[in-house]
């Protein structure tokens, strides 16, 4: 296979079309179609259905897309990173975030990558966590953020803060007197609204853990929802509680629609981890991107404006994204 190829199966997948892939990549529409017949030749696959409306990718399709996105990118950052020095650091970065995190780092991260690392374009993915693994291993996410909880096999990785997960309810809905804790049965007795087990390396699988742990369970779900924005607006319609972190909602919590109630006496929490593929190499623009993560988190939770957060102290001079199985 040849680069090439991988371009222009792209270029037929985005498009939808040969013709239109052909006109954008400027060649014949008979060499565009030859060079994908040939690579389904020597995959012995089909990638595409034609139809008189254009051509449509099939399952084994949507694979070969995947990883050929991630070559293309891999392919990009090489010619990046001979380029690139750490005395000039340039380059594109893509980092993926959960939903639940990006309220309190998505923009300030953004404003600290523009004041501080100019030769960087960072991009920012909002993503289910559950959707993020396959994309950190085949490349097409440079650096992911992941809470412990998720396995973290074939990573580096970096633990950034912990983070405090709380009953959230509705101002008008009956419970005991505002901001008081609650036991875990307490909650688990109540109606939540929560993420769907599918993906479950998120909070939910926390909830899960812990009501494991007691040997509890969870009673009553009142709705699986997996967007955090419509989770909050289900919630502040009063369909039920949910567990999240403060920071999702402290806005809310500030304006009084919304009321947080810590989870029994020593409360619940979660670990924030920075994980990049193991198979892939660090470059210097990436390490960059990290070290920028963990600076910014840090600057946040001394603030207090991640509230509920704590970063976690690591020696000084120690290497991010050690390449180990486990968080370091």
């Amino acid at each position: 296979m040849e680069l090439r190829q991988f371009k222009y199966f792209v270029a037929v997948v985005d498009s939808g079309s040969v013709s239109r892939a052909a006109q954008t990549l400027f060649i014949a529409q008979s060499a565009l179609s030859k060079q994908i017949s040939d690579l389904e030749h020597e995959l012995d696959a089909q990638l595409l259905d034609r139809t008189r409306s254009g051509v449509r990718v099939t399952e084994t399709g949507k694979i070969f897309y995947d990883y050929s996105l991630a070559i293309i990118k891999q392919i990009d950052d090489l010619r990046t990173a001979v380029k690139s020095s750490e005395a000039h650091i340039v380059g594109d970065v893509v980092l993926a975030i959960p939903q639940s995190v990006t309220n309190a780092l998505a923009l300030p991260l953004n404003v600290a990558s523009r004041a501080l690392l100019s030769g960087i374009h960072l991009h920012l993915n909002e993503e289910l966590t559950g959707n993020l693994i396959d994309q950190l291993q085949q490349g097409r996410v440079d650096l992911a953020l992941f809470t412990d909880n998720v396995s973290l096999k074939g990573m580096r990785c970096h633990r950034l803060a912990t983070e405090e997960l709380f009953l959230i309810r509705a101002a008008g809905f009956a419970l005991p007197a505002d901001g008081a804790a609650l036991s875990l049965e307490t909650v688990l007795a109540l109606p939540l609204v929560l993420s769907g087990n599918e993906h479950n390396h998120c909070l939910r699988a926390i909830v899960e853990t812990a009501a494991a742990g007691q040997r509890l369970q969870i009673n009553h779900v009142a709705a699986e929802i997996n967007s955090v924005h419509i989770l909050k607006s289900a919630v502040l319609a009063g369909i039920g509680c949910t567990i999240f972190p403060k920071a999702i909602v402290r806005h809310e919590l500030a304006e009084g629609s919304l009321v947080a109630h810590r989870i029994g006496i020593d409360g619940l929490f979660r670990t924030l981890v920075l994980c990049a593929s193991k198979s892939i190499p660090l470059t210097n623009p990436k390490r960059a991107v990290a070290q920028l993560i963990t600076d910014v988190i840090g600057q946040l939770c001394a603030s207090g404006d991640w509230p509920g957060a704590v970063a976690i102290a690591h020696q000084v001079g120690s290497t991010l994204l050690e390449d180990s199985g486990e968080p370091a």
